[in-house]
């Protein structure tokens, strides 16, 4: 018998929505195997600027990426506990990700991963070079696409902590391994 591969729900926060729109791969997550992306629309409403609001809503149109609310109080309970700690769209994703045992794609650090790793444990935050690592695993872009695209991110004020691709891979360091790990159930 065939193991069934799980799908893991992702809560996607804007700033990688806006990374993979700046390099024109949104459509990535809905290509990666096994994963599902969903976006709150306090997420949604962080994208702001017109012509990246309407690469997203072309996102949601082409079903790389899905629109969800809060299911239910607890989710609402929990946002409204971390909206003035942390961003409203950070808030959504944490608090959907608490309730439902979901990750977070987000580049967000300092009080929001601390948050995150004290509600969801360590490894179920997924940040944008994570992404693209598990992108050029399965076959979706090449190292040296990856890459060209990390030059363009670059370009836009956001920088990862390595030089290529190729150097993560080769070395897989503990921050881009956590977030591949399953999270404990005990």
């Amino acid at each position: 018998m065939a193991a069934v591969e799980r799908t893991r729900v992702v809560v996607t926060d804007a700033n990688v929505l806006i990374n993979l729109i700046h390099v024109g791969r949104l459509d990535l997550l809905g290509s990666l195997s096994g994963y599902e992306f969903v976006v709150p629309p306090e997420v949604e409403a962080e994208v702001s600027i017109a012509e990246q609001a309407e690469a997203l809503a072309r996102g949601f149109e082409a079903g790389h990426i899905e629109r969800l609310a809060f299911s239910g109080t607890a989710e609402l309970e929990i946002y409204a506990e971390l909206s003035s700690l942390i961003g409203k769209g950070e808030a959504a994703c944490l608090a959907m990700a608490e309730i439902q045992s979901w990750t977070i794609a987000s580049d967000e650090r300092r009080r929001f991963l601390r948050l995150a790793n004290e509600r969801l444990g360590p490894g179920r935050v997924l940040n944008t070079a994570g992404l693209f690592v598990l992108a050029i695993r399965g076959g979706l872009v090449t190292i040296e696409e990856a890459d060209q695209d990390k030059q363009v991110l670059e370009e836009h004020r956001f920088k990862m902590r390595f030089s290529s691709f190729r150097d993560v891979l080769g070395t897989e360091t503990k921050e881009l391994r956590s977030w591949q790990e399953e999270p404990s159930t005990t």
